[in-house]
């Protein structure tokens, strides 16, 4: 089962590798020094708007001169002499601090899309299905855990863009053999966020069939070879992912055991019952470059981690991996699939693992983008959730607040907003 974007269709996409070859010089305000998350400027913003501003702190993507650093966000790209064009749209502050992911020399992304300035009006609602290739009998007998699962994603909006849902998932309450099950919720950003995504949506699943079969008694070790193998292989696809990736939060459930990988921003979190109320548990760990093990391999590969400054020499937006002799890639995240430009510079697709055995008092998980956590937090979603007899209201109502909140705190420019919940049933 998929959600939010659809599967890409193979088809050929202009490659623009050239990008990272483009300086020889190191970049202003950044010759002679160390690159640090907190306090170096990254270089200057010329941010007009209050959503500029949050372009910069939240979304997949902005732009930056390869000269200097300064955002460039117009909405046709830079001139031919890498220049930034006066930046007009009001809502381009808000991508520089809320972009995952900035590139120079080219305007914010905008992939086809059926409505002006939004997406889709609608919220797509996804129920499980099997993956039986093997055609292995199917029945829950036995099965010490069962589960109800929901998957809701919902396309973001951006005044004056058209704007593509760029998440996606895949849920399948029966994954290969009786007692096991797979959920996810990927992220894309960048110009080709969607396909990249969708590519990992359809062939993730398959490849681990593989690696699962390899390492039966060792399923961490199966999930960190499909997602290196997932990655590998996008890499060598029809998707452009030079400056496009996706983050991705995976969990496989077998018998009483949960194991969740992931790289970069998408998390998931345990719903556990306690004496005091329901417990929000984090499973994962967000990947970002600011955290100093992330960033120490960053450097080891000649990256730099530099935040964005506006045009007061205040620091905007998250911490970033650039090229040490160019503003790109400009990645917000440590970890994810694809973006072969950031993963010449320390960003890998080698993923967290976390394992747990579940008890009856484990409730449910919520695996989902970062368009939830922006403005909701673990315990925060855990409690919306929870609140709910049925699952899909609880569902609906997680990505319904998180939605209000994006509008009522950034101005009308809205994330991508993916969440898969999985109810579990604990049988005798």
């Amino acid at each position: 089962m998929g959600c939010g974007a659809s599967t890409p269709a193979e088809q050929p996409t202009k490659k623009v590798e050239e990008a990272a070859k483009t300086s020889t010089d190191p970049p202003l305000q950044s010759q002679s020094r160390d690159a640090e998350a907190a306090n170096v400027p990254g270089g200057s913003a010329d941010i007009t708007g209050t959503n500029n501003a949050t372009r910069v702190r939240r979304l997949s993507y902005v732009t930056a001169n390869q000269s200097n650093g300064q955002a460039d966000l117009g909405s046709e790209g830079a001139s031919a002499s890498g220049t930034p064009k006066a930046i007009t749209d009001a809502n381009s502050q808000v991508r520089m601090r809320r972009l995952s992911h900035v590139i120079p020399g080219s305007g914010p992304p905008i992939p086809q899309h059926t409505g002006e300035g939004g997406g889709e009006s609608n919220p797509e609602v996804q129920r499980p299905q099997h993956y039986n290739p093997e055609n292995v009998p199917v029945s829950a007998e036995g099965r010490p855990v069962d589960v109800e699962v929901v998957s809701i994603s919902r396309a973001g909006q951006d005044p004056g863009l058209k704007k593509q849902n760029q998440d996606n998932c895949f849920a399948y309450d029966f994954y290969l053999e009786p007692d096991q099950s797979l959920f996810s919720a990927l992220d894309g950003h960048g110009p080709n966020g969607h396909m990249v995504s969708g590519y990992v949506k359809q062939h993730l699943p398959e490849l681990l069939v593989h690696h699962l079969k390899q390492e039966v008694d060792n399923i961490p070790a199966a999930l960190t070879e499909g997602f290196l193998d997932v990655d590998e292989k996008l890499a060598q696809s029809f998707v452009d992912c030079e400056f496009s990736g996706s983050t991705a939060v995976v969990s496989l459930l077998k018998g009483k055991m949960l194991y969740t990988a992931w790289v970069g921003d998408s998390r998931g979190v345990l719903g556990r019952k306690t004496k005091s109320g329901m417990e929000g548990i984090d499973l994962t760990i967000d990947h970002k470059p600011s955290d100093p093990e992330e960033k120490k391999r960053i450097q080891a590969r000649n990256g730099r981690v530099e935040r964005l400054v506006d045009e007061g020499g205040e620091p905007i937006g998250p911490p970033r991996v650039w090229l040490q002799y160019a503003w790109i890639p400009g990645l917000a995240m440590s970890r994810a699939l694809g973006d072969k430009i950031a993963h010449t510079v320390g960003v890998i697709s080698e993923p967290g693992i976390s394992v747990l055995e579940l008890y009856p008092a484990d409730q449910f998980i919520i695996l989902a983008s970062d368009g939830v956590w922006e403005f909701i937090d673990s315990q925060q979603a855990v409690d919306i959730i929870s609140a709910h007899e049925r699952l899909e209201d609880g569902v609906k109502d997680l990505i319904d607040q998180a939605y209000a909140r994006w509008i009522e705190e950034e101005d009308g420019v809205v994330d991508d907003i993916t969440a898969t919940v999985v109810r579990f049933i604990h049988n005798p």
